[in-house]
């Protein structure tokens, strides 16, 4: 499948003109089973999110990369829905040793 990009322009523009002629005969409705459907397929996904944590001296440093729905500043992380995930470090009780 070619991009818009990479179409030849008489190509483009008999897509582009298909597109207007559907648009015109489109009167907005849809179906109510490709809305539920699409909501399905919503939320039955799962994707993995990527995290990166790093120590600095001791404070815990998280990224994310640049394509991810996180954001992400220090040790807290916002989640798509705007809850935040707080990641605290806590140590070892030191011991003493003789």
């Amino acid at each position: 499948m070619k991009t818009l990009e990479e179409m030849p322009v008489g190509e483009y523009e008999a897509v582009i003109e298909r597109f207007i002629e559907e648009a015109a005969r489109w009167d907005g409705a849809l179906p109510v089973e490709t809305v539920f459907d699409a909501w399905a397929a919503l939320e039955s996904r799962q994707e993995q999110v990527e995290v990166q944590a790093q120590l600095k001296g001791d404070h815990l440093v998280l990224t994310v990369p640049p394509d991810s729905p996180l954001r992400v500043q220090d040790n807290r992380i916002w989640l798509q829905d705007g809850r935040q995930v707080v990641i605290r470090l806590v140590g070892a009780p030191m011991v003493a040793t003789g």
